[in-house]
């Protein structure tokens, strides 16, 4: 029956993996109790192991997380072991590019799911964002509840073309039309051209807290995640474009693993 194929499925990964049976089995374990459907539980699997192998996580940590993170994003309903396999190859190239590693990149994404899925942002941009940033050395309790009030505040100004959507568009330097049509378009593109009005704001030696504390974003963490941000210059356009390319080409965390291999066959022979 399925339970048996699975268990065949399961032992042949073994074979294929530098992982003992008992933990390719516990990770299809953890990755059941999560709510994994038992038809992506040996393709969700294969991808936790191998993010087991090529970055600071473990593979237990590794599906945890991003189980969670698809319950709230809805990546396996929606596109199954191929949406996870995206969004762990964006993830590897995240971690590789830039200044923070990734669990802390997961981790940060872990905090702005849910706000992610509220405004409707992808997965590859939800990483794009989560390593922009725990990369200025936001931790992520702080950063996660930071860009989430950021997200819904937009999505409230855009949704009610409030007196807030004007003001966002004027930092981003768009108009209000356009700036909803943006937000709506691209919920981390429009929060990018806010960050960049930010950074100009600020190398003009303009007030940036006044200007935040009109959003009613005046809370310190949110400032001070936003302020790092803006300060990093092309930081968030680099990222957002990174995690785009790599679930788009979908190959940075088996390059990475055939890398691994080739170490350890190499240290074996």
């Amino acid at each position: 029956g399925a339970g048996q194929e699975m268990e065949d499925s399961l032992r042949g990964l073994a074979k294929t993996l530098p992982a003992t049976h008992d933990d390719i089995a516990a990770v299809a374990e953890a990755a059941g109790q999560l709510g994994v459907k038992t038809g992506d539980v040996v393709g969700f699997t294969e991808t936790m192991i191998k993010l087991g192998e090529t970055t600071n996580l473990t593979a237990d940590e590794a599906a945890t997380s991003i189980a969670q993170i698809s319950n709230v994003m809805g990546t396996l309903d929606r596109e199954g072991t191929a949406g996870v396999d995206r969004f762990a190859n964006a993830l590897v190239a995240l971690g590789n590019n830039g200044a923070s590693t990734e669990r802390d990149i997961l981790s940060m994404s872990s905090r702005i799911a849910g706000a992610a899925k509220v405004v409707g942002m992808t997965e590859a941009d939800l990483l794009g964002v989560a390593n922009a940033v725990s990369s200025v050395g936001v931790e992520a309790e702080a950063g996660g509840t930071a860009i989430s009030n950021v997200l819904i505040d937009m999505s409230k100004a855009v949704k009610t073309g409030s007196d807030d959507l004007e003001r966002f568009a004027r930092v981003a330097g768009i108009s209000a039309d356009d700036f909803a049509r943006a937000f709506s378009e691209s919920p981390a593109d429009a929060m990018n051209l806010f960050v960049k009005g930010l950074g100009r704001i600020q190398q003009t030696g303009g007030d940036v807290f006044t200007v935040l504390d009109d959003l009613g974003q005046s809370d310190v963490r949110v400032t001070s995640a936003l302020l790092k941000m803006a300060g990093a210059g092309d930081l968030l356009t680099e990222s957002l474009q990174t995690g785009r390319s790599a679930a788009e080409q979908n190959s940075a965390m088996q390059a990475e693993f055939a890398k691994r291999l080739d170490t350890t066959a190499a240290r074996l022979a």
